[in-house]
């Protein structure tokens, strides 16, 4: 008998087998839900119980922003936790160094419409650009850059934060993190404006008068000769920012030597000045100014003579006797009269600088660099008719510079000692000399030839040597004087007060060491050494100054908080402008 059928067991129905296995998985989820809430009630509570100033919770915050990027409470509650963190400065450091910065930024955008949270991110960015324009060794670690990068590309308000960092660290001298930040704020800028915007070419402006200070003078022309074009371009030939640019190409031109073309560039801006802002206006003038220069350093001085009489008189008008820009254009005019060289001009050059002494004494101070630098040129200007009150003025100049120069930079003893001086005034220059002698070849064999001590003696002995008689002695003088100023400078460094007075001792015994009988190209050669000791030596009193604050001489980055180069020149001003020395 064969199988009729196969007997199946029956299964229960699915139905039914759901409902046996859903209530324990329920109560997971419920169990799972639980946890979940009682961690972030744990999460919020951890938060909020973060002192001010607890770097060491920074992890915490990190940790939360990034793994709960997505929970608005917690990541407000993690904003309002990272800025009580970096109301201290090691605060602030491990939010940068854990990465917590990024994370903040990532959540902000995601909450973007939460205010509360936008306060806190925004107070806590303020706090990284605050650091960042005080320190520029901070700004240029690796984590906190990375920040700057982040923030640059995050928002356009904070991309001009970056750019007025930056013009911050260049007004302060910080070169290297400066450079970083203008040229990054200039990628973003050209992504988000363009590469011809107002904003991106100012930038880019600040990076070329930056490279120019860092001596990298063919990328700075090339820089500032692209902006002045496409400036022009868009703005056309009258805009004050297109002659500002040109103003700038102008001086870089004639800092490379290029006298021809800087005159030209200076011409195109002093024309369109004078028609725009009127012949009295401060830029006008200062565009005269300096196209003077160039003219008297193309050894037309009758041409810049009678510009810069012209000048004097207009900035009087225009600003009073005691105005920075009156005086300055006063020493420039007594600059372009003393190389003339005839008495009657000479004696206006003289003139000339000992009222501006005067008027920059009461007005800035007797140690003031400019006040020094008029000074200088005063004693430099009386080296061929009254040696011996250039010689007082120098020491002048020397003691105030020691009153205010970092001890590493000051002279070591200037004189001999009173024992040594008192011969001289006895009417004994003989025995003087011999001591001096006996003096330089005692410190030389025991201190060295090149220590300070030593220097100070040869230096001595030569200025004792220049008062004789005889054209042996006083070319002796003068091999001392440059063998001293040449070893102070090796080893003293340039801004050293030793090594500024031995340059402006050899200036002035140059020009003494010039005979009646001289060869005419021998004496021009010899003045145009003088002239450029005296300039080195009196351009770097501000170096040798590290105690005070001081004036810009040198070209400066543009603000971007204003639409166009600010007009004026100042301390903390951003006025890009190089103005003749004086």
């Amino acid at each position: 008998m064969g199988d009729c059928c196969e007997i199946h067991q029956e299964e229960p129905p699915k139905q039914k087998k759901e409902k046996i296995e859903k209530k324990p998985r329920e109560e997971e989820r419920k169990e799972s839900s639980k946890k979940q809430d009682q961690n972030r009630i744990n999460a919020l509570q951890m938060l909020e119980t973060i002192p001010a100033g607890d770097w060491t919770r920074a992890v915490e915050v990190a940790s939360t922003l990034e793994q709960r990027g997505s929970d608005r409470e917690l990541c407000r509650s993690a904003a309002k936790a990272a800025e009580r963190i970096c109301c201290q400065e090691r605060g602030l450091d491990a939010l940068t160094e854990q990465g917590a910065v990024q994370s903040l930024l990532q959540a902000w955008q995601t909450h973007r419409n939460d205010t509360s949270m936008s306060v806190h991110t925004h107070n806590v960015v303020a706090r990284f650009w605050e650091r960042a324009s005080g320190d520029d060794q901070w700004i240029c670690l690796p984590a906190q850059l990375g920040v700057a990068k982040v923030l640059l590309s995050a928002q356009s308000e904070w991309l001009a934060e970056g750019h007025r960092t930056a013009v911050k660290l260049h007004e302060k001298g910080h070169k290297t993190a400066a450079m970083e930040l203008y040229r990054l704020c200039i990628e973003q800028l050209t992504k988000e404006h363009g590469a011809d915007s107002q904003c991106t070419l100012q930038a880019q402006n600040n990076l070329a008068v930056l490279l120019e200070e860092c001596q990298q003078f063919q990328e700075a022309e090339k820089l500032h000769t692209e902006v002045c074009k496409q400036m022009e371009a868009k703005f056309g030939a009258e805009h004050g920012d297109v002659t500002s640019s040109k103003f700038n190409l102008a001086a870089l031109k004639a800092k490379l030597g290029h006298l021809a073309e800087s005159e030209s560039i200076y011409r195109q801006v002093l024309e369109v000045r004078e028609r725009t802002l009127g012949p009295q206006h401060s830029n006008t003038l200062r565009a005269k100014a300096n196209l003077a220069d160039i003219i008297r350093r193309q050894n037309r001085l009758e041409e810049a003579e009678g510009m810069l009489k012209n000048l004097v008189d207009q900035a009087h008008v225009s600003f009073g006797r005691d105005d920075p820009t009156t005086l300055k254009a006063r020493c420039q005019l007594a600059h372009v009269l003393a190389g003339l060289g005839d008495e009657a001009r000479n004696r206006q050059a003289e003139a000339q600088l000992r009222e501006v002494v005067s008027r920059r004494e009461q007005k800035l101070g007797p140690s003031h660099p400019e006040t020094l630098t008029a000074l200088g040129r005063l004693a430099f200007v009386l080296e061929g008719s009254n040696p011996r009150e250039a010689e007082q003025l120098n020491e002048q100049i020397w003691q105030r510079l020691d009153s205010l120069a970092p001890a590493e930079k000051r002279r070591a003893r200037a004189r001999s000692g009173g024992f040594v001086l008192g011969l001289a005034e006895l009417g004994e220059p003989e025995r003087e000399e011999a001591l001096l002698r006996q003096v330089v070849e005692r410190r030389s064999a025991t201190l060295g030839a090149t220590h300070p001590d030593t220097l100070a003696a040869r230096a001595e002995l030569a200025a004792v040597l220049s008062r004789k008689d005889g054209e042996e002695a006083k070319a002796e003088s003068l091999a001392l004087r440059r063998e001293v100023a040449n070893l102070s400078e090796t080893c003293l460094g340039l801004e050293h007060v030793e090594t500024l007075a031995a340059k402006a001792a050899l200036a002035g015994a140059i020009l003494r060491s010039l005979g009646p009988d001289a060869n005419p190209v021998d004496v021009k050669a010899a003045k145009a050494e003088a002239e450029e000791l005296h300039l080195k030596a009196t351009g770097r009193f501000k170096a040798a100054q590290a105690a005070v604050p001081l004036p810009c001489a040198t070209a400066m980055p543009i603000s971007p908080q204003s639409p166009s180069y600010p007009q004026a020149l100042s301390p903390t001003g951003s006025k890009i402008a190089v103005l003749a020395q004086g």
